[in-house]
């Protein structure tokens, strides 16, 4: 009786063990797999945009950032009335990278 407890026990740990295993191996290949994609994301340009807006609410643009730049500061007059363009917004895009074609070049 003693030994056959001792058997389910020891499947039991063994049953425990090998899911742990399995487990470690899926969470360190998920965890390369969103390493890559975020090394790919970090190696594309950047391109970051300023958004200003009329004091009047009646005229918006956006525009490359530039150093100095940060939310809430006066950036000129507004074309359209005049009244101050204040920076409502900063975002950043990543740009696309164009892909590489391959052309078979025949002789």
């Amino acid at each position: 009786m003693m030994l056959m407890q001792s058997d389910i026990i020891t499947v039991l740990l063994i049953a425990i063990v090998i899911g742990l295993l399995a487990y470690l191996i899926k969470s360190s290949l998920d965890y390369s797999k969103e390493r890559k994609e975020i090394m790919e994301k970090e190696s594309r340009p950047v391109k970051i945009i300023a958004v200003a807006s009329c004091q009047q609410n009646d005229y918006t643009m956006e525009r490359e950032f530039r150093e100095g730049d940060f939310i809430g500061k006066i950036d000129g007059a507004c074309p359209k009335c005049g009244s101050q363009m204040i920076i409502i917004k900063i975002y950043s895009l990543y740009m696309e990278t164009p892909q590489k074609s391959f052309k078979l070049q025949l002789r």
